[in-house]
């Protein structure tokens, strides 16, 4: 079901299937999988990944490795790590889009940069698998307060996906359509949300996590797929570059980019009002 639900959404989303879907891809379950429901929806894959363009992190080294599983023709994207960029990038981000969290901040520097890269190549339809997470409850809070019953599980899934607004979920659409790409993430849609209401935590993780995913997209079976790292967290590098190089400029005194972040918020809010 899960698979077909997922097909349906892409087939929505994207309704010319003239055009390639470019999957952003971190090899992971999620995104993996939805370089195969493409190919379902009999349309035309096209992976895509980022990194440091002074490294290979894991989770791009994954998603080639996807790419050339399947024969599916693999953009790489090569994130800059010139301190000037960064600094510009950043205060035009904050700006333009009101990015005020540090993981917003942060995060959103690699995914405006792809997205922005996609459009110079020609890119019309952009698929991601961010938040799936949301339905599997692997978060360090999740696993220790909401996975034991099936009842505190599915608060968990509601307040996730209908309590408070996730920054990065308004902007993403809002990025993509300033570059003329149409932006699709299908974990996000009410019929999948539906599909898992009922379940339990073991159910959908058991015996191995993801499971849900895993089971209806058993030709992901022979890659070993990894679980999933936020991206803050695996070795990509991305967030510690981008909070390094904000914090040495502005707070060099500080050990915490978040007063940088600040710092720079008061300065864009002090400019507006001019």
């Amino acid at each position: 079901m899960l698979r077909t639900l997922l097909v349906e959404e892409l087939q929505k989303a994207f309704p010319d299937r003239t055009y390639p879907v470019y999957v952003a891809t971190s090899g992971g379950v999620d995104s993996s999988a939805l370089v195969l429901a493409v190919k379902d929806a009999a349309m035309n894959p096209i992976v895509t990944s980022f990194t440091l363009d002074d490294r290979e992190s894991q989770d791009f080294q994954a998603a080639r490795k996807l790419a050339q599983h399947f024969s599916i023709a693999f953009v790489p994207i090569y994130i800059p790590t010139d301190t000037e960029i960064i600094r510009q990038a950043v205060i035009r981000n904050m700006r333009k889009y009101s990015l005020k969290k540090k993981a917003d901040i942060e995060c959103m520097y690699p995914f405006i940069y792809m997205i922005e890269r996609l459009h110079d190549i020609g890119a019309r339809y952009l698929l991601s698998g961010i938040w799936a997470d949301g339905h599997f409850c692997l978060s360090k809070s999740g696993m220790i307060h909401a996975r034991h019953s099936k009842e505190t599980f599915q608060q968990f899934r509601k307040a996730y996906f209908y309590g408070k607004e996730k920054r990065q979920k308004t902007i993403l659409p809002i990025v993509c359509h300033q570059y003329g790409l149409k932006f699709c993430a299908p974990f996000w849609s009410t019929s999948i949300y539906d599909l898992f209401s009922n379940a339990t935590w073991d159910e959908l993780n058991k015996p191995r996590q993801k499971e849900a995913i895993r089971s209806v997209f058993p030709e992901l079976t022979p890659l070993n797929l990894k679980n999933h790292v936020n991206l803050q967290l695996g070795d990509s590098g991305i967030a510690d570059l981008v909070g390094e190089t904000i914090r040495a400029i502005y707070t060099p005194h500080r050990k915490s980019p978040v007063s940088a972040y600040n710092y720079l918020s008061r300065r864009i809010k002090e400019g507006k009002r001019r």
